[in-house]
């Protein structure tokens, strides 16, 4: 359990759920709050298959049957996060995962539900429609921020089973790279030719940064052959199953190696007009999202970096090469407020600066990209990530992270054009994306805005006390010190 966890949580549970209209079972992994012996809470999102089950269930005033099962084949687990249609049962793909079948066995005291014959424990219960909710969370989740509390089900605990000898599973989540991310990496590798095959018959290839956390930063590499098929591929994406929670799509062509990241930036960088080939939607965004306004629903963005067509160019866009920005000390002392100015990507020809900055008024960030944007020595400069002044700006993963989890991409997009003074006549363009906090005070923002993830000192001394005698090789210092100065304050929600 982390520092301001709302209580302890089973991790990894496989979670049986049934349509009661059709009898189609979902397996979907939701944590579980511990309220008591008999009592824990359901976090199924409102987009989740068993959130529609029990709102079906709700409709016929009938308690909803539902088992968990713990351990067993690790495929049950992987499968139960697999991004599957509906209609497909996630012991299908486990079973193929697996080279043999899943044997099933009937539940003893919910008898309508099925349960994998070999998992260490089976946990069995209901959720009662008529029940009131119950206060859970809140819990540091794999965004690398707690997620809030918010109100969910309870899950009543009629029996729970286990085999002789069992293992307890679980699975440490917390500011990336934790154990799921290699879940992430092995839905980008199995789903790739399907998605491909159903739905975007032109994708090459498809990379999801451990950094975006999943659903934050997904990477397309297509084949294009027209004007605007990079669009095509984007809205195909956007309405492509849980596919539909990305925030960030980067969409690329050519021979570029997505997963090179150097070389991806690089290529993407060269082909970008931040003024017409960065692209916004509104949809359904993950519940973890705590960047929208609104839970749940806020903005995308695609940025594409193909290779463009004739149809596709800008004729008047300054073509400008930028290696630094010269003498940026002296030139950026009038802004007090940047505590750094990372110009290290651009010697790569990867024309993006990482400025850190201390907000302190309404409409800040938006007015200082503006100016940033118009100085001489800045030109060529395609984009400007903002982030906090407590991030290292050098640091780009952690930049990168902040990026994907604090950025609603329409609300905290400012876009500068003006005349570039390198090349008369022609036009320049600079996209400012603030990856800040929000807060109410400085942003309208009326949400709470969740803490970072960050081991206490209780823990991490009891670790560094453990470690010579757990056999794990050299000792390694905890990641958390390295985070400890970007925590706001105490307990889960940054304060206003």
């Amino acid at each position: 359990m982390l520092a301001y966890d709302g209580g302890p949580f089973v991790t990894l549970p496989i979670i049986h759920t049934k349509d009661p209209n059709n009898n189609i079972r979902n397996v979907g992994m939701y944590r579980m709050q511990v309220f008591g012996p008999q009592l824990t809470g359901m976090h199924w999102h409102k987009h989740k298959v068993s959130a529609k089950h029990f709102n079906e269930y709700k409709k016929l005033n009938k308690r909803m049957p539902v088992a968990v099962a713990l351990g067993g084949d690790p495929a049950y687990a992987y499968s139960a996060t697999a991004p599957l249609p509906e209609n497909v049962d996630e012991y299908m793909l486990a079973g193929f995962l697996r080279k043999k079948k899943v044997e099933l066995v009937k539940c003893i005291t919910q008898p309508e539900i099925e349960v994998p014959a070999d998992a260490d424990f089976i946990i069995e219960g209901y959720v009662d429609p008529s029940d009131e909710l119950i206060w859970e969370g809140p819990f540091g989740d794999h965004t690398g921020y707690y997620s809030l509390p918010d109100w969910y089900p309870r899950f009543h605990i009629t029996a729970i089973t286990h085999k002789k000898n069992p293992v307890y599973p679980a699975t440490i989540v917390g500011i990336p790279p934790q154990e799921d991310a290699w879940l992430g990496k092995a839905t980008e590798r199995i789903f790739l030719a399907p998605i491909k095959m159903t739905m975007v018959p032109e994708m090459v290839d498809m990379d999801m940064p451990i950094e975006g956390v999943f659903h934050n930063l997904v990477i397309s590499k297509m084949h294009k052959e027209y004007a605007g098929q990079a669009q095509k591929v984007m809205n195909a994406m956007w309405g492509a199953g849980q596919m539909m929670f990305n925030k960030i799509l980067v969409v690329a062509d050519g021979d570029v190696t997505i997963s090179n990241y150097k070389q991806l930036a690089q290529y993407v960088y060269k082909n970008l007009n931040p003024a017409q080939d960065i692209y916004f939607s509104q949809g359904p965004m993950d519940v973890l999202d705590h960047s929208c306004n609104k839970l749940g629903y806020g903005c995308k963005m695609c940025i594409d970096g193909t290779l463009k067509t004739e149809e596709e160019m800008a004729d008047n866009l300054a073509n400008i090469h930028i290696k630094s920005v010269t003498n940026k000390e002296q030139n950026f002392e009038k802004f007090p407020e940047i505590k750094q100015l990372n110009d290290v990507l651009l010697a790569d020809d990867i024309t993006c600066v990482i400025v850190a900055i201390q907000k302190n008024r309404k409409g800040h960030i938006k007015a200082l990209h503006r100016e940033l944007s118009a100085m001489p020595q800045m030109e060529g400069v395609k984009t400007i990530l903002y982030v906090e002044h407590t991030v290292n700006a050098h640091d780009i993963p952690t930049s990168l992270w902040r990026f994907c989890n604090n950025l609603d991409p329409r609300r905290d997009s400012f876009l500068y054009e003006g005349q570039s003074a390198q090349q008369p006549g022609k036009t320049i363009a600079c996209m400012g994306m603030d990856c800040t906090i929000k807060t109410k005070a400085l942003d309208d923002f009326y949400r709470d805005w969740p803490n970072i993830i960050v081991a206490d000192e209780a823990t991490i001394q009891s670790v560094d006390e453990k470690w010579p005698n757990l056999g794990l090789g050299n000792f390694i210092p905890s990641p958390s010190l390295k985070y400890k100065d970007q925590v706001y304050g105490s307990g889960a929600v940054v304060g206003e």
